[in-house]
This record gives structure tokens, sequence and C-alpha cells, in this order.
């Protein structure tokens, strides 16, 4: 696809394989949990489709492993070397990492009942989501977002690239580009292995793709409204 003047730069989020801890419904740790069988068969049809359709520039990831475990299958089938940028790490969930619902509401019980009334609010567009305790603020995992998109446009104009980073973050980033705000609300699910697609004509976003699952066969379920 021709990009005349480079006035086109193309960010492609693709989310990690499954691991264990996503069929856990576990609050996301950054940790060296590999991906399991699942989840590298999800990340190598990523791969497939992203090498087939767009031709990707530049590979990023995330220093976590399952990106980095991600991002090594996307390079295999590009060709290209991967970059781990901090700021596509996952997002620091403080003293709720590693935990279940059952297990946030036994032992923070406060915290709970603030989590638990923020997902059952009919209207999340009028109340803010709570902070994790001890984890990163709105603020700082919106700075990194930021940082990111202003790297990418510097360093990067007029290439494709690849990102592959972690749900939180992609929703984050996805927020921003719409015109929201981190500390709401996210009306976007994003999956294992998933494609969203952000074009950026002279430095303005344009969101083309969002959670595209296609390449792996499957159908699309259902989910529910959750905390982040």
């Amino acid at each position: 696809m021709q990009n005349e003047n480079n006035e086109f730069t193309r960010l492609i989020f693709v989310r990690h394989g499954q691991i264990d801890s996503n069929t856990a419904n576990k609050m996301a740790v950054l940790d060296e949990e590999p991906l399991n069988a699942k989840g590298i068969g999800q990340v190598e049809l990523a791969a497939q489709r992203l090498a087939r359709e767009f031709e990707p520039n530049i590979l990023l990831c995330s220093p976590v492993y399952r990106a980095r475990q991600s991002a090594e299958i996307v390079s295999a089938a590009t060709g290209l070397p991967a970059q781990e940028l901090a700021d596509l790490s996952e997002i620091d969930f403080g003293s709720l990492s590693g935990l279940t619902f059952p297990e946030i509401s036994e032992r923070f019980p406060q915290k709970y009942a603030e989590l638990r009334a923020f997902v059952e609010t009919p209207d999340q567009s009028q109340v803010e989501r709570p902070q994790f305790p001890d984890g990163e603020t709105y603020a700082q995992i919106t700075a990194r977002v930021q940082r990111l998109t202003q790297r990418v446009l510097a360093e990067w104009p007029g290439k494709t690239l690849v990102a592959v980073a972690h749900g939180g973050i992609i929703k984050c980033a996805l927020m921003l580009y719409a015109g929201g705000s981190f500390s709401r609300s996210v009306p976007f699910a994003i999956d294992n292995a998933s494609l969203s697609v952000v074009d950026f004509y002279r430095g303005k976003p344009m969101i083309r793709l969002v959670n595209d699952i296609s390449h792996l066969g499957t159908k699309l379920k259902y989910v529910k409204t959750r905390l982040l």
C-alpha cells in the first residue's frame, strides 16, 4: 500500500496469546507466566495474518514475558526483530495483582465493595473507576500511552508498526484516541491475540479496527461489563 509523503502511520496493537491466568479470571500480574498451548496457536494465526495482510515495518513489544513470547512468534512470521518498550507493559494492579474477585473480597472488603459498585452502576460514564491500591494511577497509565504515541509518530513516521501488548494498555490507548478518559468505564473488549488498528493521519488518530479476531476462526462470545 502506497503511503505518500509519510502522511499515514499505522499502529497495530496485538494482545498477547492466552495464558492460564486468563481463564482463571485473575487480575493481571507482571510475571513470567508463559503462553499456554492455545495461546501459542492463537498468536501463530495472528502473526500469519500480520505478515500477509499488513506487511509491517517495525515490531514493538511489552517486556512482560507473555508479550515477549508472543512477539517472538510474530518476529518469526514477519522477519522483524522485536524491540521492547516499557510503556507497553501491562498495568500494575498493585495489591490486587494475581487475585480473583472472591480473593479480593476476602482480603480487601472495602475495595471490593467499591469495585463491585462501579461494575454494577447502570451509567458508568457518570462515575470514576476506583484506583488500585499500591498500583498505577490512571494518570500514570495515560502518560505511558501518550509517551508511546509521541515516540511512534516522532521515530517511525510513515511506517506500519505492530505493538504486542496487554488488554489494559490497549484499552487505555483506544479510549484516549476516541477522546475519552481511562478513569471511566471502557466500552471495549480486547481478546487474546486480537488486532486493533489505529491510523494516524498527520498525527491525528483514526481507529480502524477494534478487537478483530477473525483470523482465529472462533465465534464472538458475549462479554459482561468488566472492571477494566
